[in-house]
């Protein structure tokens, strides 16, 4: 067992709690939230030690690894502070607001040989190893496009009120922070069918993006409309709204065949599992399946524990962890500038 400690103790730092134990991999010691008076009675539940600062955790020698469910703004400088003090690390998406930042962290991690894993649990879902599979084995024939939908309006009402001035939690409150989120839904949710386009059909050349500020604010970014080109050849196209009510989908079209994976219907059942249905179309027939709800947020932390116990290499490489957020970079230069813009190279 693996000691952790869990930096975050609001609603998806609970999450980490949960699904750290559940894997089997973990025994989480600690958590460490500075709103202590909000977070104690959940740590008293929770059976766990609470500290204020991350650095009571890298400083204890019992500890060996931290998962971040902080700020955004904050991953860069915790992923450097803990490869310093030695220790591992599981950070929330995004790692980075930029593509330096990226860098940096990846580089802080190599260089102190601690493994560094983050939070896109997308890749372990059935549905997605099952349609990884049927590109590897050529099912689709030539691929052609790849396209998806990842909407909802849970945090809708909070920037509502943040708006109007009314009273937001404060647990919450700084997910409502612009420069928590610089390409607006991308930042929060959208970015993990980034790295699902990135896993299933490798790196992206280019963007081209648009947005609308029509639910929350006039100067608010809550819908993005983002079209790709993958270096193999095909095309992608992203929808992302913050505002919308639940819709979770992602299609892939190729020569031969064309799937369509669906979400369930609840945001409870969502949040464990986003994709959860596939239909399959070809000439020939069209297949329908339907794939188990599971903890994908604990089969990622044991994919983090293989990593760090040498039996296997975490399921996202450092590669592609940050070109995931050159693409994020360059979906914000192309909302800026209204023009398509080549992803930087990693």
């Amino acid at each position: 067992m693996i000691n952790l400690a869990v930096i975050g103790l609001g609603v998806w730092g609970q999450r980490h709690v949960r699904s750290a134990q559940s894997s089997g991999r973990f025994n989480v010691k600690m958590a460490v939230d500075p709103e202590t008076e909000r977070t104690a009675p959940i740590a008293k539940k929770l059976g766990l030690n609470l500290a204020q600062s991350i650095e009571e955790a890298l400083s204890d020698p019992s500890i060996e690894a931290v998962s971040l469910a902080t700020p955004h703004t904050l991953h860069t400088m915790q992923i450097v502070k803990a490869a310093e003090a030695g220790k591992h690390v599981y950070s929330e998406k995004p790692f980075a607001l930029n593509l330096q930042d990226a860098n940096r962290a990846v580089v802080a991690a190599e260089s102190a040989g601690i493994q560094l894993a983050l939070g896109h649990d997308q890749r372990h879902y059935p549905v997605i190893a099952e349609l990884k599979n049927m590109i590897g084995n050529g099912t689709f024939g030539n691929i052609l496009h790849l396209e998806t939908n990842l909407s909802h309006d849970s945090i809708h009402l909070l920037y509502k009120n943040y708006f109007d001035n009314a009273d937001v939690p404060t647990q919450r409150g700084w997910r409502l922070r612009e420069e928590e989120a610089p390409t607006g839904p991308i930042s929060q949710f959208g970015i993990h069918r980034v790295d699902t386009f990135i896993h299933l059909l490798g790196e992206i050349n280019w963007v081209f993006a648009t947005g609308s500020c029509q639910a929350v604010n006039p100067s608010f970014l809550d819908t993005i409309s983002v079209t790709v080109g993958f270096k193999s050849g095909a095309t992608g196209y992203l929808g992302n709204s913050l505002a919308t009510p639940l819709n979770s989908r992602l299609q892939i079209f190729g020569s031969e065949k064309w799937a369509e994976a669906t979400g369930p219907t609840t945001f409870e059942a969502y949040r464990e599992c986003s994709l959860i249905n596939l239909t399959v179309s070809s000439k020939e027939a069209h297949e329908n399946h339907s794939f188990d709800i599971i903890d994908s947020v604990a089969q990622n932390f044991s994919s983090f524990a293989d990593a760090i116990e040498g039996k296997s290499r975490f399921i996202i490489s450092t590669d592609q962890m940050i070109h995931n957020i050159a693409v994020v970079d360059a979906i914000r230069r192309s909302l800026d500038t209204g023009e398509r813009v080549t992803v930087s190279a990693v």
